[in-house]
C-alpha cells in the first residue's frame, strides 16, 4: 500500500486524539484504508474493504488506524475471519436496538463475508458438514448474538443456555451420538436468534402481547431460519431453528408441521424451551415447580409435544436431585 493513505490517516487520528475537547469528552477516531487497485476495481468494492477495516480498529479498542493488506492467502483467510467478529463484535457490545432493520444489518454482513469462505476456509470436497466445519469466530459470533438477545430482557437473561442443557440432556437420555449432541445443543442456543428482528417494542413488553404483537412475535422462527441460511453447514440447525414452534398434532408454526415431520431437534428443543418457560419467572407470572412443569408437558404430550421425547425428558429429570437449572451453575461450569 502507498505510505500515503497511513500517513494521512495517522495524522487525523493524532489531530482527534489531540483535541482537549474530543478528549474531555471521550472521543477518539478510528481509521481503515483501502486503495484503488490493490483492495478494489470499484468504489462499492473499496468502501466495503474500509469499512471492514475501520470495524477492526474498533474492534481492537479504537483509535488506530487498520488496512487490508491480504496478497498473501493466508493472510487473506486471516483477515476475513478477524473482520467478521470485529464487524459482530462491535454490533454485539453497543446496545444495538432489536428489529428488521437490525436483522437486514447482521444477516447481510453474514452473507457476505460467508460467501467467500468454501474457499478459504472449507478445502475438502465435499465440504464437511455441521458446527466443525465453520470457523470457531463464526459460531461464537452467532452464540454470542444469541445470549445478547437473552441478555435485553432481565427475565430471559440465560435462558437460551438453559434450554441447551436441557436439550442436551434429552438428547443424551436418547442415546445420540456426540456430534448429534453438539448439534442440539447449538441449535437450542440459537433457537431464539430470530428475535434480533422483532422490535423492541414487543420483545420487551412487560405484559402479555395482543393479537398483533404475537403474529409479529411469531415471525422470530423465520427471521431465525433466514439468518443462519448462509451458514450451509449448519442446515441441520437451521431446520431445527425454524421448526421449533411446531406442535405434534401439526397445529403449530410456521409451516404447521405434523408428528415425525417435524425434524427430531426441533421436537427435543420444543420440550427444552417449554420447560425452562414454565419454572422461570417472566414479568408477567411466577415460575412453577419442576414437578408441575413436567406436569404440564405430560399434559401436551401427544397434542403440543412428542409422547415418547416426553416421556424421555420426564425420565431423566427424575432422575436428577435438582431438575431445575440455574444460570448461575451453567456459567460456573464453563469459567
Amino acid at each position: 500500500m502507498p505510505p500515503v493513505p497511513r500517513q494521512l490517516s495517522s495524522k487525523l487520528r493524532g489531530w482527534v486524539a489531540a483535541d482537549p475537547l474530543l478528549r474531555e469528552k471521550n472521543i477518539s477516531a478510528s481509521f481503515g484504508i483501502a486503495c484503488y487497485p490493490l483492495h478494489g476495481a470499484s468504489p462499492q468494492e473499496l468502501i466495503q474493504v474500509a469499512d471492514a477495516s475501520m470495524y477492526l480498529s474498533k474492534h481492537q479498542g479504537g483509535n488506530t488506524v487498520s488496512t487490508a493488506d491480504h496478497v498473501d492467502p493466508n493472510e487473506a483467510r486471516r483477515w476475513k475471519r478477524d473482520v467478521l467478529e470485529a464487524y459482530l463484535g462491535v454490533t454485539l457490545k453497543r446496545l444495538f436496538t432489536t428489529g428488521p432493520e437490525a436483522f437486514e444489518e447482521i444477516y447481510l454482513r453474514l452473507r457476505q463475508f460467508t460467501d467467500s469462505l468454501p474457499s478459504t476456509e472449507i478445502a475438502q470436497d465435499p465440504p464437511p458438514d455441521g458446527p466443525r466445519a465453520l470457523p470457531q469466530s463464526i459460531l461464537d459470533t452467532v452464540t454470542s448474538l444469541a445470549y445478547a438477545i437473552d441478555a435485553k430482557d432481565q427475565y430471559t437473561q440465560g435462558h437460551s443456555q438453559k434450554v441447551s442443557a436441557y436439550a442436551a440432556l434429552l438428547a443424551e437420555a436418547l442415546g445420540m451420538s456426540d456430534l448429534e449432541v453438539e448439534e442440539i445443543r447449538l441449535g437450542a442456543v440459537l433457537h431464539d436468534v430470530g428475535k434480533v428482528g422483532i422490535p423492541e417494542i414487543i420483545l420487551n413488553k412487560s405484559g402479555p402481547l395482543n393479537l398483533e404483537e404475537w403474529d409479529t412475535m411469531k415471525t422470530h422462527v423465520t427471521f431465525g431460519g433466514k439468518l443462519l441460511e448462509p451458514l450451509v453447514p449448519l442446515g441441520r440447525i437451521r431446520e431445527m431453528v425454524l421448526h421449533h414452534h411446531e406442535f405434534f398434532d401439526g397445529s403449530g408454526y410456521p409451516e404447521a408441521l405434523a408428528g415425525e415431520k417435524i425434524p427430531l431437534g426441533a421436537r427435543i428443543i420444543t420440550i427444552a424451551d417449554s420447560y425452562d418457560t414454565i419454572t422461570s419467572d417472566r414479568s408477567y407470572k411466577k415460575g412453577r415447580t419442576a414437578d408441575q412443569a413436567l406436569s404440564e408437558l405430560e399434559r401436551c404430550a401427544g397434542t403440543q409435544f412428542d409422547p415418547h421425547l416426553v416421556q424421555a425428558f420426564v425420565r431423566a429429570m427424575r432422575q436428577l436431585p435438582n431438575p431445575i437449572i440455574e444460570i448461575a451453575s451453567l456459567l460456573s461450569r464453563t469459567s
